[in-house]
């Protein structure tokens, strides 16, 4: 797909509206996702081990907030939860501004986990109203190829901001992070007003009927497998910056540099890359073809460390091309199986428990890669791989589980 028609958007003017939002929001993301993990250790006085520990434990707050959020969404209206949320991440990037303790990290960013995980199950829902029947999952991976346009953009500003490597630079940095989330709400708001997919409770609705996603056995059993499995994405936002800046000759600004590669490759392949996907079965298969790809690029980053800043550079835009073709095959396989084994009148609900998984990776995520792979070293690389692979696997096998399921119904 040609940048030019990704960016032309479809046709029809509420998905227009749809990837307006997620340019404009991810754009300002691109700032952060490059650079915020070096603006916690290089301006804010923190080291990596805090960093990993503060947002662990903030990222723990958002465990529960996308479950309870996306079912707000499903009885109070997607589109209102999603505005709500983004103005409260435009808080949280602020509030950044301020951190210097692990304490205050952990509190900031448990607001942003919170926030951040009602945004992604109430804009599940808004996909699943928005699309054509039976097509949320297409729309999810051509919004997910516009997401990384917006990174793109994002990235060349934060290459600047490392390269100034000024206080004055990253809260620039932090302050347009945040103005992203407020134009993003504005544009949402364009979108009509729809009546809830679901009663609000008091109609006679019980609780054991309520909380379908919580009772669907192989949906929560693909939730734990696609957390482990997310890790990957902790990998260019959090763990390779510390890598290129302390394992290696690289210069710092290519942190930024990968990233923005990583970026383009991923919106030029996310759609033509998984157009084979025709249901979830040959998504099960893409996610567990990903795992083996991961672990090939991370063995490269393994092998950057101590070569040369030429060798070194060459070694790591190899192994984040080949990083970004696992994750749009492990991406898209995901958006589908999490659309096609949900019940489609709970979709912000299931939407809200699918989200858990990277509830799970954000929390976990940054305490546990940079003890592997930064604190432990190169192994660690090779482990993590492991690791990610296998979970592909258990992705695979849960949607024979699945399957089987559908032939029987979960009862309302």
């Amino acid at each position: 797909m040609r940048l030019l028609t990704l960016l032309r958007g479809p046709s029809d003017p509420e998905q227009r509206l749809m990837a307006i939002m997620t340019l404009v929001n991810m754009a300002g993301s691109g700032l952060y996702f490059a650079a915020g993990t070096l603006y916690l250790t290089r301006s804010a006085g923190m080291s990596p081990a805090e960093v990993g520990l503060g947002l662990t434990l903030g990222g723990l707050c958002g465990l529960v907030g996308g479950v309870v959020i996306g079912d707000q969404a499903d009885r109070r209206g997607a589109r209102e939860v999603v505005i709500v949320a983004m103005l409260v991440e435009a808080v949280a990037a602020c509030a950044l501004i301020a951190v210097h303790s692990v304490v205050a990290l952990a509190l900031v960013a448990g607001v942003a986990a919170i926030a951040g995980a009602g945004n992604g199950s109430g804009r599940g829902a808004l996909i699943g109203l928005v699309a054509k029947e039976g097509e949320g999952a297409k729309l999810r991976s051509y919004l997910r190829a516009v997401t990384n346009v917006g990174l793109a953009i994002g990235s060349l500003g934060a290459a600047l901001v490392l390269t100034l490597d000024t206080r004055g630079a990253y809260v620039g940095m932090l302050i347009a992070d945040a103005l992203s989330f407020v134009l993003a709400a504005a544009v949402v708001a364009r979108l009509p007003r729809r009546p809830p997919t679901r009663t609000a409770a008091g109609d006679g609705e019980h609780d054991a009927q309520r909380w379908l996603a919580l009772r669907d056995k192989p949906y929560l059993a693909l939730t734990f497998s696609a957390a482990i499995a997310s890790l990957q994405y902790e990998v260019p936002i959090v763990v390779l910056p510390l890598w290129v800046t302390l394992h290696t000759h690289a210069p710092r600004w290519s942190a930024a540099v990968l990233f923005l590669i990583a970026a383009l490759l991923v919106a030029a392949l996310q759609v033509p890359a998984t157009r084979s996907i025709d249901g979830p079965r040959s998504a099960a298969r893409m996610v567990l073809r990903s795992g083996p790809v991961f672990l090939a690029a991370w063995a490269l980053i393994a092998l950057s460390a101590g070569a040369g800043a030429g060798v070194a550079l060459a070694l790591l835009i190899a192994a984040i091309a080949i990083h970004s073709l696992a994750e749009v095959w492990q991406a898209g396989g995901m958006f589908e199986l999490s659309f096609a084994l949900a019940r489609p009148e709970a979709q912000g609900q299931y939407q809200g428990v699918f989200g858990l998984s990277m509830g799970i990776t954000e929390a976990v995520g940054p305490a546990l890669l940079i003890g592997l792979c930064i604190t432990w070293g190169q192994p660690g690389w090779l482990v993590l791989g492991a690791i990610v692979t296998l979970a592909g696997f258990a992705c695979a096998r849960i949607e024979r589980w699945a399957a089987v399921r559908r032939v029987a119904p979960v009862p309302a």
